[in-house]
């Protein structure tokens, strides 16, 4: 049942993060202007008469935003579950209790993101926090899930090098999403307009603005379309372009250092498999002016390839413990 659990919490976790993407950029983060209802109600109304909110109801960007929180309430309970079964020892395989109790820390965590990005009006630092906490979330369930499958046994040692060559991989990772989550909340994705690879037909333009690219604004201020003028969201923009670069060449690295690794090799080739696909949506969303099948799976396709590096991690570094 356990396992079961955990089946179910990474389908939900995918969906939720899926559901989150697409609400965020169909701008429906403040479809419901109150947390947890909408307009007071547990479902979405078909009128709102009250004076109390300002906004007036769009109906299908409340709904867009409430089964976003359908689904993200649902997790917060299978994951609750989880919880009780490793701490009971219900598992199938042994299961310390850490992991799961951290889980359920970040998801309640989570759950204050989601309140917050509402009452703070989609402040980028908080939504993007949102985003993080999400593929966080993603990456505990599905640590966890790996944990209840048959240990594999290479057939030879990782050496040093390689091991901390996947862990800088990892961290470069997470770092180039957060660039990613950061163009997003700020509505950078178009600042550079339909230009690839230059940006607003230039390679590097002159007027960029590094300072107020990355400057936390105050809260209660309306951030929905953002606030910073075109040359702080160009630099964001460049800035996340230099970052794929750089992840683009340290995933085909961690490829050259792991190709003698025989039972690694699926791995790695998921890993390239995912990098091309995810370089592909990157441009298309650039020159079609961000479709949004294309942006939405930009995220669930960075989603994937994180997830791909856990499981190339959890083969390398687990030793049998039940951490």
């Amino acid at each position: 049942m356990y396992t079961k659990t955990l089946n179910l919490s990474i389908i939900l976790a995918l969906v939720v993060v899926i559901l989150g993407a697409y609400a965020r950029l169909a701008d429906a983060g403040l479809g419901c202007p109150d947390w947890p209802g909408c307009y007071g109600q547990l479902l979405v109304p078909d009128v709102v008469v009250s004076s109390e909110y300002e906004r007036p109801l769009d109906i299908a960007k409340a709904w867009k935003e409430m089964i976003h929180r359908y689904a993200a309430s649902t997790l917060g309970l299978a994951i609750i579950v989880i919880f009780i079964f490793a701490a009971l020892g219900k598992t199938e395989r042994a299961q310390s209790i850490k992991v799961p109790a951290a889980l359920l820390l970040l998801v309640g965590f989570q759950g204050a993101l989601g309140m917050w990005t509402v009452t703070e009006l989609v402040h980028p630092g908080i939504v993007t926090m949102h985003l993080l906490g999400g593929f966080s979330t993603t990456t505990l369930v599905f640590w966890l899930l790996l944990n209840q499958r048959k240990p594999i046994q290479l057939d030879q040692a990782v050496s040093k090098r390689d091991k901390m060559i996947l862990i800088v991989v990892t961290v470069l990772l997470a770092f180039q999403i957060f660039l990613g989550g950061w163009t997003s909340t700020n509505y950078a994705a178009l600042s550079c307009g339909e230009y690839f690879p230059s940006c607003l037909d230039q390679m590097w333009p002159d007027n960029m603005d590094f300072e107020n690219a990355f400057y936390w604004g105050p809260l209660g201020i309306d951030y929905e379309f953002g606030v910073l003028e075109n040359p702080a969201r160009s630099a964001i923009q460049m800035v996340h372009r230099i970052g794929a670069l750089a992840i683009t060449g340290a995933l085909i690295g961690l490829a050259f250092a792991y190709k003698n690794y025989t039972m690694l090799r699926n791995n790695i080739f998921i890993i390239l498999l995912l990098l091309s696909i995810q370089v592909g949506l990157g441009i298309i969303n650039v020159v079609m002016s961000l479709p949004m099948f294309a942006a939405v799976m930009h995220n669930a396709v960075a989603l994937g390839l994180l997830l791909s590096l856990i499981s190339l991690a959890h083969k390398v570094f687990k030793n049998h413990s039940p951490v």
